[in-house]
């Protein structure tokens, strides 16, 4: 019999949808045959497993809350920075000297600490914040009367730290509890050949009872590996192009 399924060019993206189509074509048959019933099931189980470990790895839902928690720490950064720069430059010779001294304090930090990652602007904030908390600077924040300012800093913080933990917590199950897709996929084929495989046989004994839901199989089969081999010979037509280009550059 042909080969339909041909594992060597199918990816997890190609799989997942035929695997559902297949299945919801040949779930009528398995209400009177039992073998088909047992590698339907069977499919089903490791199918499943596939679109939830697929899920799994793609981007936290918590990747652009943490994007935008982010920007708004920066904004409030940004923000008190330079209400103490313009104090610090001042003609105004008593909010010139205190604004000057909170300012050296962000100097020694960073006055563009909001461009560093994550977990290196964080740090930088808990060291500022430790040195701002202290009572001299705290009052002088007070006489400058922009508490409301370092406060909302702090606020964005707080509001970044909880996300960020909890975006930790989720990789840390994901990672506890997760499987390989492409494990999973080394699994899958052989069911899914199984069960293709028994529709193919008995097209083959009784084409006018499996005619339909055999056919109807076939031409999902063969989208997929039509769109596979597509991408399977633009990926190798790039290739060439680029192991011309690197042999035309050594020349």
């Amino acid at each position: 019999m042909e080969k339909l399924i041909i594992p060597s060019i199918l990816t997890v993206s190609d799989v997942i949808p035929l695997c559902e189509r297949i299945l919801k074509t040949t779930l009528p048959l398995t209400e009177t045959d039992s073998r088909i019933k047992e590698l339907h099931t069977k499919l089903s189980s490791v199918h499943q497993r596939l679109i939830r470990n697929q899920k799994n790895t793609n981007k936290s839902t918590l990747t652009e809350e943490l994007i935008r928690l982010d920007k708004r720490r920066a904004r409030a950064f940004i923000g008190l920075r330079d209400i103490l720069h313009g104090m610090s430059v001042s003609l105004y010779e008593d909010s010139n000297a205190k604004a000057s001294r909170l300012y050296a304090i962000i100097d020694k930090y960073g006055t563009q600490l909001y461009k560093l990652g994550y977990q290196a602007e964080t740090a930088m904030l808990l060291s500022l914040f430790a040195d701002f908390d202290q009572t001299e600077n705290r009052l002088l924040l007070a006489d400058l009367d922009i508490i409301p300012y370092y406060d909302s800093l702090k606020s964005t913080q707080e509001a970044f730290n909880i996300v960020n933990q909890q975006k930790a917590d989720e990789k840390t199950i994901y990672e506890n509890t997760s499987e390989a897709a492409t494990g999973i996929l080394t699994e899958l084929f052989p069911a899914l050949t199984s069960l293709v495989a028994i529709i193919q046989l008995y097209y083959h004994l009784d084409p006018p009872k499996y005619g339909a839901i055999y056919n109807q199989m076939v031409t999902y089969i063969t989208e997929t590996n039509t769109v596979a081999r597509g991408r399977k010979t633009r990926k190798e037509s790039n290739d060439e192009k680029d192991e011309k280009t690197d042999l035309e550059k050594l020349l």
